[in-house]
């Protein structure tokens, strides 16, 4: 009971530094990513998803190093489907607002290129995807050359549709933002400290309490290295900002997979996509499903009443709890 408690005391605080460090982070890239010749939709996107989500990649990159595969996928497809459980339960207390009525049109792209993804990630559960260069998998590969070109089209796509003039003030040197360049890679290692952490315990929790890996990772352990996004989506939705809170979400998942294939080579034992188990893979086509309904629900330009409004966040929720209890009672 004394070394549970240990672990379970380790974890929250390493969840608890996770978050904050994570929080930190954003808020240093994105004024990196202003006020250096790295702005831009490309260098600020590929920033701040990575700031974000560093307790994820590092929570399944040191997963995959100790051999623990549940936490390693569970963590990427968990923190998927906790995002659209964040996103859309906000939804349900901000439902006054209807923010989803009024959301832009250009979400589409990403949401092709999250769906894209997802069908890769089924790919290789499916087949149990053995084939790998350099203890990287096929899926993988795939998953990594989809992510890089698909966000240059899309940057590409965006740069077209902008109509505002460029503007002719140089960029801030990097030199004039060196304390914010020091203390973004500090607190990256403070991440990838307390990710390492974060994995470490879990994976010992769930030999010590009988618990599944699957459940640590895809709930516990999602649940804690989501925490960053989730306040991300609370500030938009309460500033009425349902672009940068769909944005924040559907950026984070295309990353979550990525860091399924990151991951990917630290595993010793073959391939992630080889040794994931029957729930990982229900994990994956929920993750395909919920990004549809994300989709749909920013394309609506009008509802009859609040009730109609919300049934697809409703069902989202409700579809997150029975998963919960799916994976548990599994």
């Amino acid at each position: 009971m004394t070394i549970t408690l240990t672990l379970g005391l380790i974890f929250v605080i390493a969840a608890f530094i996770s978050a904050y460090s994570a929080i930190k982070l954003s808020t240093y890239a994105d004024k990196i990513s202003r006020e250096t010749k790295l702005g831009g939709m490309m260098a600020g996107t590929i920033l701040l998803a990575v700031a974000t989500s560093l307790p994820e990649l590092t929570v399944s990159i040191s997963a995959s190093i100790i051999g623990n595969v549940n936490i390693a996928v569970g963590n990427g497809f968990g923190s998927i489907l906790f995002n659209f459980f964040a996103l859309f339960g906000l939804d349900l207390i901000f439902r006054k607002k209807q923010l989803f009525l009024h959301g832009a049109k250009h979400h589409v792209s990403t949401g092709y290129l999250a769906l894209l993804l997802s069908i890769i990630t089924m790919f290789g559960l499916f087949n149990n995807d053995s084939f790998s260069i350099f203890h990287i998998g096929l899926a993988s590969l795939l998953i990594i050359a989809a992510y890089v070109i698909g966000l240059i089209l899309i940057s590409s796509i965006q740069k077209k549709e902008e109509n505002s003039e460029i503007s002719d003030q140089t960029a801030t040197s990097i030199k004039g933002i060196s304390k914010t360049l020091i203390k973004f890679f500090l607190f990256s290692i403070v991440i990838l400290v307390s990710g390492s952490a974060l994995s470490l315990s879990g994976d010992r929790l769930a030999a010590e309490t009988g618990l599944s890996a699957t459940f640590i990772g895809s709930i516990l352990v999602a649940m804690a290295s989501s925490i960053p996004d989730t306040l991300s989506v609370f500030t938009a939705l309460k500033l009425a900002n349902i672009n940068m809170a769909v944005g924040t979400i559907l950026g984070s998942n295309l990353f979550n997979i990525l860091v399924i294939a990151i991951s990917d080579p630290f595993y010793q034992n073959g391939t992630l996509w080889k040794q994931a188990n029957d729930q990982l893979i229900i994990l994956s086509v929920i993750g395909f499903l919920l990004t549809i309904v994300t989709m749909l629900v920013t394309k609506r330009n009008v509802t009859r009443n609040p009730i109609t409004y919300m049934i697809p966040s409703l069902t989202v929720v409700i579809s997150y709890l029975g998963v919960v209890v799916y994976i548990v009672l599994g």
